[in-house]
C-alpha cells in the first residue's frame, strides 16, 4: 500500500445511493486537516496561500441560506407566492430558450414533493451564467405539496404533470422525451448549482472526446465533499470517493475518468441517452439506476468523466431520506443486488470493498507522469507555458495520468491551476502538499516518468527525483539552450566580460546537466547539434514547438499595421520591440504614413509603456490572439537574441498571419526565404521587407497558405505526441542501457 494511500484514503463509507459494506472495513488514519477560510468565516484575507479551489461553493452555499431565510422555506411557515415572486424579479442570467429556439442544453429536474428546495434550485439555476442556452424541465411526479400550483406557467420552465406517483426513474425519462437540447443534464431538485457548473459539465465533452457521461462534484451543506466520482467495488457496493473529507484537497480536484457518477448532477448527449435507453426501469422506482447507465456507457465504448468545476450543493437525504429500511431508500439494498447480478463479470475485475481506493480511483490506468515546470502555466501570457499544457496534453493522448508540481512556487492559482485541473491533470500545491522534496518523497515511487522543464528547474530538482524516483524515465526540455541565449546576449553587449564569464558557467552547467538525464528534448536541429559537439553521448530528440491550428477568414484587404508578440520578462523580447521601435519603424513611418506598431503581450516593461502614442500600441496581455493576429497584416519577429524555436512565429503562422524575421528568430525552423516567410537582419532590408508584405496581397496570400500548412503538418499536436513518445523510448532505452 503506498503511503500516500495509507495516510489519506478516506474512510470506506457507503454512497449515499449505496449500502454499507456487508462486513466493516478497517479504516486508515483520519487525515490531517487544513483550515479553509472562506467556510470558516474569516474576513477577506490578502493572503494568497488563504484561496481554496472550492471557495465558489462557500458562496453559493450562503446565497442559498439567504434565498431560504428571506422567504421562511426553511421553517414552518414557507412564503411560496413570495418565493416565486422572488424568482421572477430578476431577469434570468441563464439564456433560457423558449419553444421556438432548439436550446443547448435541457435540464430536466424531476421533483416528489419538497417545493422549497425545488424553488432554491431554481432560484440558482435562474442566476447561472453560460456560455450555453437552456431549457429547464420539471417533472412533477404527482407531488402532495404545491409545487404544481407554485411553478405553473413560471417564465422560462417547462412543467410536466405525471398522473400517478411514478418514481424517480420514469420522471427522468418522461423529462428527458420532452426535451429538444442536444446535450441533457440531470439535476436533483435538492440542489443549488454554483458558477461554471454548467460550462464546465458541456464543455468536458469537447475536452474529453470520448466523454458519454459527465458529473459534477457534490457537496454537503456544510461545505464538506460528498462525492468526487465514485467507485464499484467487486460485490457492487460503492463509495462516494472522498465522501466527508476536505474537497479542496489535490486529489478531488482535478477531472479523471471515473466508474460512475452520481445521478444529482450529469450531464450526456441525447444520442447516447436515446441509444441506450435511458434509465433502466429495472431498477424502479430509485438506487443504482445512476451506477447501471455509468456501466452501459462503459459498456458501449464511451467514457465516463467526474469534472470537480462543475460544483453543486446538495442537500443530501431531502426526498427520500437516508433510512433504508423505509420508504424508497428500502429499494437501495435490493438494487444493488441487482446491479451486482447484471453486471458481476464485469465487475470481477474490480478491488473488493476498500481495497486500494487511491489506485482504484483510476481504474484502467497503469502508467503515471510527473510534469515539472518553474511556476504554474500561464499560456495567455508567455510560449513556455503554451509548451508545458500542450506536454501534457500529449502525454494523456500517450495513455498518461498526468501531475504539475511548481518547483518555486506551490500556491494554488484559480485560473492558471483550475485549467490544468479541468484537462485531468492533478496538480500539488499548498497547504496540502509543500516542497519538492516532501512532494517526491511521498509521491515519487508512483511515477514512470518524470519531464521537466528549464535548466534552472532541472538543477534543482533532479536529485531529488533520482533519490524517490529512481524507476522513472527523466526527459528534460530545455526549451532552449540558455548558454546559447546569453552568449548572443552578451555579443550586443559587447565587451562586458562578466556577461561572457555567465555564459560559459551556464554552458559548463547545462550541458552536465543534459549528461545526467535521460533525453534531452530540445526544439530545433540546431541547438541539438550544438548537444551533440559537446555532450557526444547525450540522448537527444528534436521536438518541435506544438501549436493549435487556428487558422483565418479575415482578408487582406481587411488588415492593417505591424505587430510583435511577446512576454516582457523575457530580455530578448524587449530588445526585439526596442529595436524595432529605433531602427525600423522611422523607415516604415517614411514610406507608409500612418502605419502602426502594436506590441503585444505581458507584463510589458515601464520603458516600453513609455513609447506608446499615435503609432505604437502598447496592449499588456491579450486574452485572445486571434484579436490582434486577425487585424494586423504582418507579424514582426524583430529577434536579435534569444535561442530555441520562437512560439510567436508558430502561434501568428497558426492564425495565418505572415512573418518577417531575423535569422535569429527563424533560427531551427528550417524556414525558407520567400517561401515560408521573408529574412532579413539589419534595419534597412527588415523594414523593405515589412513593405513589401504589406503592400502585395498575393505575397502575403501565399506566405499565409504555407505558414499555415507547416503547422498542420510540422508543428501539430498529432506530430507533437508521435515524437515524444520516440523521446521516452530512447529515454527509456538510456536508462535500462540497452539501444532501441
Amino acid at each position: 500500500m503506498l503511503l500516500e494511500e495509507q495516510l489519506f484514503a478516506p474512510r470506506p463509507v457507503a454512497s449515499p445511493t449505496e449500502p454499507a459494506p456487508s462486513a466493516p472495513v478497517p479504516a486508515p488514519p483520519v487525515p490531517e486537516r487544513h483550515s479553509w477560510p472562506a467556510l470558516e468565516g474569516a474576513p477577506g484575507s490578502a493572503d494568497p496561500y488563504d484561496i481554496r479551489p472550492d471557495d465558489v461553493v462557500v458562496s453559493e452555499m450562503r446565497r442559498g441560506e439567504g434565498f431560504m431565510r428571506r422567504f421562511g422555506l426553511d421553517g414552518p411557515a414557507p412564503e411560496f407566492a413570495a418565493a416565486r415572486a422572488g424568482l421572477l424579479a430578476d431577469r434570468p442570467q441563464l439564456t433560457l430558450c423558449n419553444a421556438a429556439v432548439t436550446p443547448d442544453v435541457s435540464i430536466v429536474i424531476p421533483v416528489f414533493g419538497q417545493l422549497a428546495h425545488t424553488l432554491n434550485c431554481l432560484d440558482s439555476l435562474r442566476a447561472h451564467t453560460s456560455r450555453h442556452s437552456a431549457e429547464i424541465i420539471v417533472v412533477d411526479d404527482a407531488s402532495p405539496d404545491e409545487t404544481a400550483q407554485v411553478l405553473h406557467r413560471l417564465p422560462g420552465l417547462r412543467l410536466l404533470r405525471q398522473k400517478i406517483n411514478a418514481g424517480f426513474i420514469a420522471s427522468c425519462n418522461a423529462g428527458v422525451a420532452a426535451a429538444r437540447g442536444g446535450i441533457i443534464v440531470l439535476l436533483n431538485n435538492d440542489t443549488r448549482v454554483a458558477p461554471g457548473w454548467l460550462d464546465a459539465l458541456v464543455d468536458s465533452f469537447d475536452l474529453f472526446p470520448e466523454a458519454g457521461l459527465v458529473g459534477a462534484k457534490l457537496f454537503h451543506a456544510d461545505g464538506s465533499l460528498q462525492e468526487a466520482g465514485g467507485i464499484v467495488w467487486r460485490d457492487g457496493s460503492a463509495w462516494n470517493y472522498g465522501r466527508g473529507d476536505d474537497p479542496n484537497r489535490p486529489r478531488y480536484c482535478h477531472a479523471r475518468q471515473v466508474d460512475y457518477v452520481s445521478g444529482a448532477s450529469i450531464a450526456l448527449p441525447r444520442a447516447l441517452w436515446q441509444q441506450l435507453g435511458g434509465l433502466d426501469a429495472h431498477f424502479a422506482p430509485a438506487y443504482a439506476e445512476d451506477a447501471d447507465l455509468a456501466l452501459r456507457v462503459h459498456a458501449a465504448g464511451r467514457q465516463v468523466w467526474f469534472q470537480p468545476l462543475a460544483r453543486v450543493v446538495h442537500y443530501e437525504g431531502v426526498t427520500s431520506g437516508t433510512d433504508t429500511r423505509q420508504g424508497v431508500k428500502a429499494w437501495q439494498p435490493t438494487n444493488m443486488a441487482r446491479l451486482y447480478l447484471r453486471w458481476r463479470e464485469t465487475l470481477a475485475r474490480h478491488s473488493d470493498n476498500g481495497e486500494l481506493p487511491y489506485k482504484e480511483r483510476d481504474r484502467g490506468l497503469h502508467q503515471r507522469a510527473l510534469v515539472v515546470d518553474a511556476t504554474t502555466p500561464t499560456p495567455q501570457q508567455d510560449a513556455g507555458s503554451v509548451t508545458t499544457v500542450m506536454h501534457l496534453q500529449m502525454l494523456q493522448t500517450l495513455g498518461y495520468k498526468t501531475y504539475f508540481v511548481p518547483q518555486d512556487n506551490a500556491l494554488f492559482q484559480p485560473g492558471p491551476t483550475g485549467e490544468l485541473q479541468r484537462m485531468g491533470v492533478e496538480c500539488l500545491y499548498a497547504p496540502y502538499e509543500i516542497g519538492f522534496e516532501t512532494i517526491m518523497a511521498r509521491y515519487g515511487a508512483q511515477f514512470d516518468l518524470v519531464l521537466v522543464f528549464r535548466v534552472t528547474v532541472l538543477g534543482e530538482v533532479i536529485a531529488s527525483i533520482r533519490t524517490h524516483a529512481p524507476q522513472a524515465t527523466l526527459l528534460f526540455n530545455n526549451m532552449d539552450l540558455h548558454f546559447l541565449r546569453m552568449r548572443r546576449e552578451a555579443e550586443l553587449a559587447g565587451d562586458d566580460a562578466a556577461a561572457w564569464e555567465d555564459a560559459q558557467a551556464m554552458q559548463n552547467r547545462e550541458i552536465g546537466l543534459i549528461q545526467l538525464v535521460d533525453c534531452t528534448m530540445t526544439p530545433s536541429s540546431f541547438e541539438q547539434a550544438e548537444i551533440a559537439r559537446l555532450a557526444p553521448e547525450a540522448t537527444t530528440m528534436v521536438m518541435p514547438f506544438i501549436a493549435d491550428f487556428h487558422g483565418t477568414s479575415a482578408p487582406f484587404s481587411a488588415r492593417r499595421d505591424i505587430c510583435f508578440l511577446g512576454g516582457y520578462r523575457h530580455t530578448p523580447n524587449i530588445d526585439a520591440a526596442l529595436w524595432f521601435v529605433r531602427e525600423i519603424l522611422p523607415l516604415l513611418r517614411a514610406a507608409e504614413p500612418g502605419i502602426r506598431f502594436i506590441i503585444a503581450g505581458a507584463h510589458p516593461t515601464a520603458e516600453l509603456q513609455a513609447l506608446a502614442g499615435p503609432d505604437i500600441v502598447v496592449t499588456g496581455m491579450v486574452p485572445d490572439l486571434r484579436d490582434v493576429f486577425d487585424t494586423t497584416r504582418v507579424f514582426a519577429c524583430s529577434l536579435r537574441a534569444g535561442a530555441g524555436v520562437k512560439g510567436k512565429i508558430v502561434s501568428a503562422m497558426a492564425y495565418g498571419l505572415p512573418v518577417v524575421s531575423t535569422s535569429v528568430g527563424a533560427e531551427g525552423m528550417d524556414l525558407v526565404d520567400e517561401s515560408d516567410a521573408l529574412l532579413a537582419d539589419d534595419a534597412a532590408a527588415f523594414a523593405a521587407a515589412c513593405l513589401r508584405l504589406y503592400r502585395d496581397p498575393l505575397l502575403w496570400q501565399r506566405l499565409s497558405d504555407a505558414g499555415q500548412q507547416r503547422v498542420r503538418t510540422e508543428w501539430s499536436q498529432a506530430h507533437g505526441t508521435r515524437v515524444l513518445r520516440r523521446g521516452i523510448d530512447a529515454g527509456t532505452a538510456r536508462r535500462l542501457g540497452v539501444s532501441l
